[in-house]
């Protein structure tokens, strides 16, 4: 009896083992293949990105590159914020092969104080992305915001000129329902 009470407490110890097994092997592939996935999915924007700035280096003489961010309007736009030579802080847009349009950021309105007006103008929104771009042709501020509403939640895109501030479009998305 004592013999077969240590068989049956061995044989659950080992399926407990080959269970704990699978799980580790299961879990490590998920994620394997998982950031794999990820790599794939993103690898075009990246190398977006990479282009972009050394296309700036390259074409433009910029001393240094702070950040580059994509925006999708009418045709995709690379916009990359750094200082040109002179060691003055610029933002250019660039699309396509030869489109390019260069503007200094004391020109122009700074993340944060878009961020300032578009709070005044919806006090309770939640922001989800500030963002360059181009509306039309206008050069543009983008600013993606939620906003609790009777009923449910709504987002909003909001177009500030870059220049001014002045508002230039909003795009209402619909309510997403509680």
């Amino acid at each position: 009896m004592a013999e077969r009470y240590r068989n049956e407490g061995a044989t659950s110890r080992r399926r407990m083992w080959k269970a704990l097994a699978v799980a580790i092997v299961s879990a490590v592939a998920l994620g394997l293949f998982g950031s794999r996935f990820y790599q794939t999915v993103q690898e075009p924007h990246w190398s977006a990105l990479s282009r972009a700035q050394a296309d700036a280096l390259e074409r433009l003489n910029l001393s240094r590159v702070d950040s580059v961010e994509r925006f999708v309007g009418d045709q995709p736009y690379s916009i990359v914020f750094g200082a040109d030579a002179d060691g003055e802080d610029v933002a250019v847009w660039m699309w396509g092969e030869e489109g390019l349009h260069i503007e200094r950021q004391s020109d122009g309105l700074s993340r944060d104080e878009v961020k300032a007006l578009a709070l005044k103008e919806r006090p309770g929104m939640q922001l989800l992305r500030i963002a360059p771009g181009k509306l039309g042709e206008t050069y543009v501020w983008e600013v993606f915001s939620s906003v609790r509403e009777q009923g449910g939640t709504r987002k909003y895109y909001d177009y500030y000129a870059f220049r001014d501030g002045a508002k230039v479009e909003t795009y209402r998305l619909a309510l997403e329902r509680d």
